[in-house]
């Protein structure tokens, strides 16, 4: 058999391992990953509503409102630092959302780990802020994946 003729390897990612990649690759974003003991609809409900979600698990954002879809793209206004509206185009689906503004990067992941845990992966990033902003972007989503997990926590005690 030739060299040309031989199957290529080939890897399947999930979004939590391309979201790693993505982060991986562009060195202004901070990035986090963790295991939540909460199945992938409790916590995809939360960690993947924009609206609504994100509000609760970010305390750097107070409100968040999608102004356009069209399918799994989406472009949506929040407010910024200091109160500045921020507006991102964003591709969103269950499990996977990725937006970018032109002040800053966002991504979030999640992938099921059998039925009742779930891996999240978060990055926050601004290219203005550089290596300052990954340092501190860093430390404050430590805070929201630990809010993140309580939310969820919560949401599954309601449950039962």
């Amino acid at each position: 058999m030739s060299v040309a003729q031989r199957a290529w390897p080939s890897a399947q990612l999930d979004d939590v391992a391309r979201l790693r990649a993505i982060a991986a690759a562009l060195p202004h974003l901070a990035y986090r990953e963790r295991t939540l003991d909460a199945p992938f609809e409790i916590v995809w409900s939360i960690f993947g509503d924009l609206e609504r979600g994100v509000p609760r698990f970010d305390h750097f954002v107070r409100w968040l409102r999608i102004t356009e879809r069209d399918g799994e793209r989406v472009r949506l206004v929040s407010n910024g630092p200091l109160g500045i509206p921020m507006r991102f185009e964003a591709v969103l689906r269950p499990g996977w959302c990725v937006m970018r503004s032109r002040q800053a990067e966002v991504g979030m992941a999640a992938t099921p780990e059998g039925s009742a845990r779930t891996r999240v992966a978060h990055f926050e990033g601004s290219r203005f802020l550089g290596a300052l902003g990954r340092w501190w972007l860093g430390r404050t989503m430590e805070g929201e994946l630990t809010t993140l997990a309580r939310l969820c926590e919560a949401e599954l005690r309601s449950r039962r």
